[in-house]
């Protein structure tokens, strides 16, 4: 593989990666997805669906093998990401600075637990262990049937199919088991289910139709 191949491979592993940890961390931002403002979803799901469109770029450009390491990787990396943030989340600050303090402990540790005296803030556990085997799966998914369908089927089917997929079972499995845990009222996770699954066939179009786009360049 030449340089720029390479250097290729980096940018969009780097911007999976990214991409991953900002889903994450902008979660609870909720926005208003059509204009009578009924549906509602999480600013999260406008970025996340780039994920599949990276890791089917980088199947392109690598492996399978590679490109399956490189979710793994992702994985971990994030999970590292969070357990470092928890720790310096947890570090005691100057008043100077308490105000943003508080508002980090917020968005990235909005749990505590007191031990001998002493506060204990954590991240959504739940969340993140959702968040993490969810990505894992739905990422491999999309890399399997997207292998397996490429040489017999057009670009455009290909693509869609391949991400409509696992994209779709990922959406539904995670906003049924945060909602359920945290005793979403029914009619609200109907609704939450609903407003995800508008998101996931605009996105998935919209993904397919920059994937024609860029591999046409």
């Amino acid at each position: 593989m030449n340089k720029k191949g390479n250097n290729t491979n980096i940018f969009l592993t780097c911007l999976l990666v990214i991409i991953t940890i900002i889903c994450q961390i902008f979660r609870y931002k909720s926005i208003y997805i059509e204009p009578n403002h009924v549906l509602i979803s999480s600013i999260s799901n406008i970025m996340y669906p780039i994920t599949f469109l990276l890791i089917v770029l980088l199947s392109k450009k690598t492996s399978f093998k590679q490109t399956h390491k490189t979710i793994i990787n992702t994985t971990f990396i994030f999970l590292i990401f969070m357990f470092i943030i928890a720790i310096l989340n947890n570090i005691t600050s100057v008043k100077d600075s308490l105000t943003i303090d508080i508002a980090l402990k917020e968005i990235l540790t909005p749990y505590k637990h007191i031990i001998n005296g002493y506060t204990l803030y954590y991240p959504d556990i739940l969340n993140i262990i959702v968040y993490t085997l969810l990505f894992y799966f739905s990422h491999t998914i999309i890399l399997i049937l997207y292998e397996a369908m490429e040489p017999y089927t057009n670009k455009y089917i290909t693509f869609f199919l391949s991400m409509f997929i696992p994209y779709t079972l990922d959406t539904l499995c995670y906003t049924t088991i945060i909602d359920v845990f945290k005793e979403i009222e029914f009619n609200k996770m109907i609704l939450h289910l609903t407003s995800n699954f508008v998101l996931v066939i605009v996105f998935t179009i919209l993904m397919t139709l920059i994937y024609g786009i860029r591999k046409e360049n």
